[in-house]
């Protein structure tokens, strides 16, 4: 077996295995306000992260596991989306801020899932607007679905013309020093929820 389908075999399983332990998190049975509260958003057990290399809005090439930052938080979005990207920016910004040096050990970043008009200078103005340590990431559209499908993230574009919009996995996958996933954060995380479980992670404690 090849190199280049052994990749792409990893890839895919762990592309499903994230999928179904996100699905299996999503539809998780309550027990009530209190015990949902106390709950956290790490994964049952984690997953091994994959190691993707793109294209950085500063113009620099950008290999996941060769950053400085203990925590990766990775995002697909893109800046038309009217809703869930500045939600979800607008989170991860707070809880930057509000761990104050803790928050510096964690690296945001977000690739486009809309490379025909998401340009690194586009990107690099978008994303500093929520905070300056955001990372904006992009590639050719084979690529960014390459790494799509590793991290087991869907995005399509619907609609034409200008004005289309782009479906994407409204997820924020946290990859730890250790090159695996322990957590994801979904949409109606809130950024007190996220700094709780960040903060756990960072003290090594999942």
């Amino acid at each position: 077996m090849n190199r280049a389908l052994q990749k792409r075999i990893f890839q895919v399983t762990t592309g499903l295995l994230i999928g179904l332990l996100a699905v299996f998190w999503l539809f998780r049975p309550e027990s009530g306000e209190q015990r949902r509260q106390q709950e956290s958003y790490f994964l049952p057990a984690p997953i091994p992260a994959p190691v993707f290399t793109l294209t950085s809005h500063e113009g620099d090439l950008v290999t996941s596991n060769a950053l400085d930052a203990e925590l990766l938080a990775v995002f697909f979005g893109y800046t038309s989306c009217p809703d869930v990207c500045p939600l979800t920016l607008a989170h991860l910004a707070r809880v930057l801020d509000d761990l104050g040096e803790d928050g510096e050990r964690i690296q945001t970043l977000f690739i486009t899932v809309d490379p025909e008009r998401d340009s690194p200078e586009r990107l690099g103005v978008y994303l500093t607007s929520f905070h300056p340590s955001f990372l904006g990431l992009v590639g050719t559209e084979e690529e960014i679905q390459e790494v799509a499908n590793a991290f087991g993230a869907f995005f399509a574009k619907v609609g034409e013309g200008e004005g289309y919009t782009v479906d994407h996995t409204a997820r924020t996958f946290i990859v730890d020093p250790s090159g695996a996933i322990p957590l994801t954060f979904p949409v109606t995380a809130t950024a007190e929820e996220m700094a709780r479980d960040l903060t756990i992670l960072l003290r090594g404690q999942p």
